[in-house]
């Protein structure tokens, strides 16, 4: 099953990217350009969660 986190910022925008088996969160994070400072909440999704929620 294909999963994804996604990232509320604080400024209100959301940022989503696969994850990716042995990848941490802070090479997510600096895939994405954001810091945790930016990062309101996070969320892992499936793919049809993903789908619903757009």
């Amino acid at each position: 099953m294909t999963m994804y986190q996604e990232y509320t910022l604080r400024d209100g925008t959301i940022k989503t990217i696969k994850t990716v088996k042995g990848r941490s969160i802070k090479e997510e994070m600096k895939l994405l350009g954001i810091s945790e400072r930016d990062i309101l909440s996070v969320q892992l999704l499936d793919k049809d969660s993903l789908k619903k929620a757009k």
